[in-house]
């Protein structure tokens, strides 16, 4: 997910690891947004989690079953 700074206009992206981690956590405490630095002047930016939960990976479905007899 690319995330650009309001302050410095540097682009940044997050990684989908950062994703499935942030996401759980912010909607467990309800939060509306999770608070992350920016890689180039390094004052933080918030990200609204409605808009991270659409790149979280989703989990893979359950492959079928065959049962040859």
């Amino acid at each position: 997910m690319n995330v650009r700074c309001n302050f410095c206009g540097h682009s940044f992206s997050l990684s989908r690891e950062f994703l499935a981690t942030a996401v759980p956590q912010a909607q467990e405490q309800k939060q509306k947004s999770v608070v992350v630095a920016c890689a180039n002047c390094r004052k933080q930016v918030k990200v609204p989690v409605r808009q991270m939960q659409r790149f979280v990976p989703r989990p893979a479905p359950d492959a079928p079953t065959t049962d040859e007899e």
